[in-house]
């Protein structure tokens, strides 16, 4: 450490080579911050929101569910300012996926502008490192520094996820943030969400939240239990700024905690039933008839989907959408977090009369032959789930947890008109092409293909949406004897 008394060293301009002085706030340099946050940080007894205050310098830590960091004031406000500008100054890209939606900067690590500059060369430099190194106790790796700007728009977000990712030899080891919006407040979303754990290590809901504060530096050490969102900007008209990034260090051998995940959102398939009925009963009679469905299969066998509207009778569809409103309140969250959030509803009898027996003529043989008629394939085994969307809600591409290829078959329970800026539409990937989307209409039957290279997502649906996406949603399988 320096001999400069902590007075003069706060008042003393960091500098990196011929770059503009980043004005960071010596004062966290000072032994005594680094020795009482240390303490508190590494301390893996620490169960409550801990204020480290020293030599002038503001810091809190985050006990729960993890040990999260953030250091106030961190920065002149006018460099931070400047840096902002430069930013808004560069080219911005969308990015959206099912696990995000917001916009970013190409890796700053080149960039040559004079505050861009200054900060990636002192968050990368000795100096900074090693200050890390000593408020965490982690070994971080010199020259290794991933740094990017980001804007979350109004309804931007990022779902649930770890930031667990390996480099080689080397793995993310300290996430960081430093906050560039000015005047934000709690109502204006944004947060950065911290998830707890259930016993077999799966995030299940924010316990704790980071609000946006302009000029703080918030941070976090990665791993299996670092599971965290940035919860959606609710506000109509600003945007949250902030840069981030990730410090490195060597890849441990730790082994993965044990997890329980669903092989699949859909429940596993099972043989289909054995029910007598008559599929007029059900279907529109348009849909029944041989010259319509061989129209529709021919659409069919040439572009892996289609989707039929008006599907159910006008009074069936009327009196399965009043049941299925009353099957809500017993309703049960769909999770981990990491891979999904929606309601799943069941039907029973009693208290659905109409759609339990719905339920069972669309897992029978009959339906089988319907879809068969439009589709030319032999389907053998079935699953199929009442579900519902709210504000919120979403489903995830997750490796370990992914749908068998099969026929997707969605009955829509909606409203008539479904906004497509509400989120909560299925999308179908293959590798990084988008290659389907479908949003939800009022009694449509979407049936769609999914071999294996194809994956799924119901897109996040946002604060904006004025009503939920209702559905009974199946998956089919084909008979694999030839």
């Amino acid at each position: 450490m320096s001999d400069t008394p902590p007075e003069k060293r706060a008042r003393t301009e960091a500098t990196v080579d011929d770059a503009k002085p980043v004005h960071f706030n010596r004062g966290f340099l000072d032994e005594q911050f680094i020795s009482k946050f240390h303490t508190a940080f590494t301390d893996a007894e620490l169960a409550q929101h801990t204020n480290v205050e020293s030599n002038g310098c503001q810091a809190e830590i985050m006990a729960q569910p993890f040990h999260t960091g953030r250091l106030h004031s961190v920065f002149s406000a006018e460099f931070l300012r400047a840096l902002r500008r430069e930013l808004a100054g560069l080219t911005w890209h969308e990015r959206a996926n099912d696990l995000y939606a917001f916009h970013q900067t190409d890796d700053l690590a080149l960039n040559t502008n004079t505050h861009i500059r200054a900060l990636r060369t002192y968050l990368a430099g000795d100096e900074f490192v090693a200050f890390m190194e000593q408020i965490t106790g982690v070994q971080l790796t010199r020259g290794h520094l991933d740094l990017a700007a980001q804007r979350y728009k109004p309804t931007n977000h990022l779902l649930c996820h770890d930031d667990d990712v390996q480099r080689g030899k080397l793995t993310r080891k300290i996430a960081y943030i430093i906050y560039l919006t000015e005047d934000w407040a709690p109502g204006d979303g944004g947060a950065l969400g911290l998830f707890a754990q259930d016993d077999c290590g799966n995030p299940t809901e924010v316990v704790a939240r980071l609000v946006p504060e302009f000029n703080s530096l918030g941070f976090f050490l990665t791993g299996h239990s670092s599971y965290h969102t940035v919860e959606e900007v609710t506000s109509d008209d600003r945007e949250r700024w902030s840069v981030t990034g990730w410090f490195y260090g060597p890849a441990e051998t730790d082994d993965m905690p044990s997890s329980d995940l669903p092989k699949s959102v859909m429940a596993e398939p099972v043989p289909l039933l054995e029910h007598t009925c008559d599929p007029a009963r059900w279907i529109n009679a348009a849909y029944l008839k041989p010259q319509t469905q061989a129209q529709i299969q021919d659409s069919f066998v040439e572009q892996s989907s289609t989707e039929l509207r008006d599907f159910l009778r006008a009074d069936v569809f009327a009196t399965v959408q009043t049941e299925v409103a009353t099957l809500w309140a017993s309703a049960t969250e769909q999770g981990p977090a990491h891979v999904c959030k929606y309601l799943k509803a069941h039907a029973t009898h009693e208290a659905a009369p109409v759609t339990h027996e719905l339920l069972q003529f669309l897992q029978s043989t009959q339906f089988a032959c319907v879809l068969s008629s439009v589709t030319s394939l032999d389907l053998v085994r079935a699953s199929q789930q009442v579900r519902r969307f709210d504000r919120g809600h979403y489903t995830l591409v997750h490796d370990q947890a992914l749908d068998p290829a099969g026929l997707d078959v969605v009955l829509s329970l909606s409203p008539a008109e479904w906004i497509d800026t509400w989120g909560g539409s299925t999308h179908y990937v293959a590798d990084a092409d988008e290659l389907l989307s479908v949003s939800p209409q009022a009694n449509s039957l979407s049936i769609v293909m999914r071999d294996d290279g194809t994956l799924r997502f119901v897109k996040y649906v946002n604060h904006t949406a004025q009503e939920s996406r209702q559905e009974i949603s199946m998956l089919f399988i084909e008979d694999c004897e030839e």
